[in-house]
């Protein structure tokens, strides 16, 4: 037998373990270093140029250099010496290895002495070029094909010279093959470049806006805070009082005597105006926007003005609630985060309400930095090799007498007969009941009246209606008013399920079936010692063979291992059986406010839609004007001209007075007349003597602010008169709604609101709850061969995101859908220019990485979110390892990377992500680095060559063969 045939495979496994540290001397002959200090270098002075944000622009400025320097790859690839010398190297035989042989070789090709050349300035510069060559097309294959494989021959022989003047013993094959595979080290300064934007990146990136619409959007969002802050503000200003006053002579004719007399007749107007250091504290911009609605300081009228903030700031919102480009969120100042129900605006296009405005988009990271090899994985194989059949114990003894003869007869019968009666009968009623009635009554009952009662006890009569004043004169004044207002507003909800619906279904089944099997083997076997005339007894003794094994481990080469520490695996296919369960159903629109305070005047009529409320009153008014009148004519001039009128100004229920009255005069007089008018806490004095006097009484300043007046307190007009033959005043008043009342309107709103949702809540939750009924018995879990393959994608798809870039990472779209017209649709088709970029990294990620010999850990549910651990501890599946799988906070995977692509990952990592596109691989000047590459060089992934680790041991195997010994000695054992 051949060893090949007689040696076997029992199983493999994988030894982690840190890399061991190089050796230095190993290190100084495995890897070449440039001595200098990277930043010196033209190359690392190039570097400092670099935009450290954006890398975009470092290929163009790395191929100016190198135009401007004159590089190329070709250089002194024809340069004699060297192709003499890497010949004298190649051919040199391998008993004649030694520093001497080499030293004279080397001298001879080159007519000088290594140490006299290695020392000279024309070496170095020369060194220098060839490595400034090397680092500049180092970076700039991180975005093109470059092959370094000629500068690197010449650094290697440049590497020996190095290593023969520094007299470092070379006396064997492997060391001078070791010194003609060195590798280049890489310092840090030129891998740890700023991120270059690979195509599918600028490929995925929205479609740049055009100016025009940066601009539009830019003036929505100054439009919406400038309004809000304008109105805001506006509710704060103050006024001061101005009278101005018109005198003339008139001439009227006396109806007692017909005499036309001259008298006086003399107008005031009363007007609030802005205070001139109020106004200036507004906003630029509130100004700005002031003046653009044709309102200024001179004419600022309270409600005027917020009417037309209002209306602007409907249409404003009007163009947002238009749009659909989320583009328009990063667009956002940081003033918006000021806008009442900004939520509204941010539901809208989608984005979470937990992110906190203004909206900062990250720089891509770069988390390879962080991502470290775990260690060193060797591949060992236990074989065991078959030396020897051996007798065993004793397993039976014969003995046949002198002279016997003794048969042995062996029959086996084995007979089967089968009768197989099959007799089924099923019979089966069901009844079931279904019928489902579903009532919603929303009933609104708004009941209101008002009694208004007026008579007047001192000389006049009065009833008046707000807005328009109508005044009848009779005589004695008293007023009461009796307002009663009731608004009752009950939502009920009544669902009515009654299940009835009569499914009789009676099945009745009979089977019988008969089979009958025989089936009967007969063997038999005769066993004959014949002893006859012989002399002596016969004695045969059987022994138990045993199989002898030699067991060895073999180490077939090594593995680069990375772990991964993945947040809730399961999280994503969570997120998917619940989409899938339920995406026939459309749920209700989420409910986007939170609190009655995030309902505006312009946001209402689309929570009003979306959620299809009924009931809902309009906003009430933010201002109103209300006014009144009071005049009196034909008093005498006589010594009893002295008269004295008086009304109130009544603040409407929700509304509160802050600004003041105004109001308009006139008065017919002559002789000595005096005229005063009292409102609230101001004192007018409009006649005195025999003028117009038109000012603010001395005890009170113009800028004197009034009295505020709420609900239920009435403003007193007064009109103390002398000498006046007649007058009419008209008295004016803004009040302003207060914010109890408007928040008073924002709850019964929200409540309307929330009623209606959980009404379309409800009706979604039972037509999934009917689904699920329909869908009759579930078979909870699945193969678990499945469950490995689902836990396995997720695992890869997760580790692949960390190795990735999350801006790339799920961006491939080299598919595209096309847009056809029926009946010919076009269907989805590949770019070809996308389908080549994006192949090289899904090449890349699919073959350097031995997804297959992945291993993982599930690590349990409180490492994940606190939010989703009752979830989590509750979900449950039939293959227990999946449950693990579901409930894991967090899991922990090792992963392999093939050998072949040992070089090829580690270039990845060192640098930023770039995948080597061509020639042999340098390496990172890095300790860990260094380790791991001193360990893997010169490995392959097949399992030849295998080196034995560790001594053989032996393994005995007992068989079932018996052996009968020629002799009939009794064994020992001792």
């Amino acid at each position: 037998m051949t060893k090949d045939i007689n040696q076997s495979d029992i199983f493999k496994f994988v030894s982690l373990r840190p890399p061991v540290s190089a050796d230095k001397k190993k290190q100084e002959i495995n890897f070449i270093t440039d001595k200098r200090k990277p930043e010196e270098t033209p190359v690392g002075k190039l570097t400092k140029k670099f935009d450290p944000k954006n890398g975009t622009k470092i290929p163009t400025q790395i191929k100016e250099f190198i135009q401007m320097k004159e590089f190329d790859l070709n250089y002194l690839q024809e340069d004699s010496n060297l192709k003499k010398i890497y010949e004298f190297i190649t051919n040199i035989d391998k008993n004649d290895i030694s520093n001497d042989v080499l030293l004279k070789g080397i001298e001879k090709i080159l007519d000088e002495k290594l140490v006299v050349l290695y020392k000279s300035e024309e070496f170095q510069e020369q060194l220098h070029e060839i490595w400034d060559r090397y680092y500049a097309f180092y970076m700039l294959g991180r975005t093109e094909s470059i092959n370094l494989d000629n500068l690197t021959g010449i650094l290697r022989i440049y590497h020996l010279i190095h290593l023969l003047s520094q007299e470092i013993i070379i006396s064997d094959e492997q060391t001078l093959k070791s010194i003609f595979f060195a590798i280049p080290l890489i310092p840090k300064l030129f891998t740890d470049l700023p991120k270059l934007k690979v195509t599918i990146e600028e490929s995925k990136k929205p479609e740049k806006l055009d100016e025009f619409k940066v601009k539009e959007y830019k003036n929505l969002w100054s439009d919406l805070v400038d309004t809000n802050r304008a109105i805001e503000e506006l509710k704060n200003i103050r006024f001061d009082t101005k009278i101005t006053t018109q005198t003339k002579n008139v001439v009227i004719p006396n109806k007692e005597t017909g005499i036309e007399e001259k008298i006086k007749l003399s107008f005031f107007k009363n007007e609030l105006i802005v205070n001139k250091k109020s106004f200036e504290t507004l906003n630029k911009n509130t100004k700005t926007l002031l003046n653009n609605i044709n309102i200024s300081e001179n004419n600022l009228q309270i409600s005027d003005a917020f009417t037309k903030l209002q209306r602007k700031l409907e249409t404003t919102n009007l163009a947002v609630s238009g749009l659909s480009d989320v583009r328009f969120m990063s667009y956002m100042p940081e003033e918006a985060k000021l806008i009442p129900a900004i939520s509204s605006i941010v539901s809208k296009f989608g984005i979470a309400d937990s992110i906190k405005f203004p909206i900062i988009i990250h720089p891509p990271t770069n988390v390879r930095s962080s991502i470290k090899p775990l260690g060193i994985g060797d591949l060992k194989v236990v074989k065991q090799t078959l030396k020897k059949y051996v007798a065993g114990e004793v397993a039976h003894i014969e003995n046949v007498l002198r002279g016997e003869y003794k048969e042995r007869k062996h029959r086996v019968l084995d007979r089967i007969e089968d009768i197989f009666t099959i007799s089924n009968e099923t019979s089966e009623e069901t009844t079931k009941d279904l019928q489902t009635t579903d009532r919603f009554e929303l009933k609104k009952e708004s009941d209101e009246t008002i009694e208004e009662q007026m008579s007047l006890q001192a000389g006049i009569t009065v009833s008046g209606s707000y807005g328009m004043v109508n005044i009848t004169a009779h005589g004695e004044f008293a007023y009461s008013k009796a307002e009663k207002e009731s608004n009752k507003s009950s939502s009920n909800f009544a669902k009515e399920v009654i299940d009835k619906s009569v499914s009789k279904i009676q099945k009745r089944t009979k089977e019988e079936r008969t089979t009958k099997k025989l089936h009967e083997v007969e063997e038999i076997n005769t066993h004959g010692i014949d002893n006859k005339g012989k002399p002596d007894h016969v004695t045969g003794i059987y022994r138990w063979v045993d199989k002898h094994y030699e067991a060895q481990v073999y180490n077939y080469g090594v593995r680069m291992m990375f772990e991964f520490i993945i947040p809730e695996p399961a999280a994503f296919y969570e997120y998917s059986l619940k989409k899938a369960r339920n995406n026939k159903i459309d749920p209700p629109p989420k409910l986007t406010i939170k609190t009655p305070r995030e309902i505006t005047r312009q946001n209402y009529w689309d929570l009003i839609a979306t959620y299809n409320v009924q009931g809902v009153s309009p906003p009430p008014l933010p201002w109103k004007t209300i006014s009144t009148s009071i005049a009196k004519d034909k008093m005498p001039l006589d010594g009893n001209g002295q008269t004295a009128n008086s009304k109130e100004l009544i603040v409407p229920a929700g509304y509160i007075s802050k600004l003041g009255v105004w109001f308009d005069c006139s008065a017919y007089f002559s002789n000595y007349p005096r005229l005063e008018v009292t409102i609230g806490n101001k004192i007018f004095r409009l006649l005195d003597n025999n003028g117009a006097v038109g000012a603010v009484d001395n005890n009170y300043r113009s800028s004197e602010p009034y009295h505020w007046f709420w609900e239920g307190n009435p403003i007193q007009i007064s009109v103390n008169s002398y000498d006046v033959i007649s007058y009419t005043v008209n008295a004016y008043v803004a009040v302003e709604l207060t914010n109890e009342a408007f928040e008073q309107w924002q709850i019964q709103t929200f409540e309307k609101i929330l009623t209606a949702y959980k009404v379309l809540q409800t009706e979604y939750e039972q037509k999934i709850a009917a689904q699920e009924f329909q869908g009759g018995v579930t078979i909870p879990g699945q193969n678990p061969l499945i469950n490995r393959e689902i836990e396995k994608t997720e695992l890869k798809k997760h580790c692949t995101k960390m190795l990735m870039d999350t801006y790339l990472f799920g961006n491939f779209d080299a598919m595209k859908d096309t847009i056809g017209t029926p009946p010919t649709p076009i269907p989805p088709d590949f770019d070809i220019f996308d389908a080549l970029n994006e192949g090289k990294i899904i090449q890349f990620f699919e073959q350097a990485f031995e997804w297959e010999n992945m291993t993982y850990l599930f690590f349990p549910y409180f490492w994940g979110r606190n939010s989703e651990w009752i979830n989590k501890i509750n979900t449950h599946d039939a293959d227990p390892l999946f449950t693990k799988f579901r409930q894991a906070g967090s899991s922990r995977v090792v992963l392999p990377v093939r050998p072949a692509y040992n070089d090829a990952v580690m270039y990845f990592l060192e640098n930023n992500g770039a995948i080597w596109k061509g020639g042999e691989t340098p390496r990172l000047k890095d300790d860990m680095f260094i380790s791991i590459a001193e360990e893997l060089r010169n490995q392959t992934d097949d399992l030849a060559g295998a080196k034995p680790d560790g001594e053989p041991w032996e393994v005995i195997i007992p068989t079932t063969l018996v052996w009968l010994q020629p002799d009939d000695k009794l064994p020992s054992f001792e």
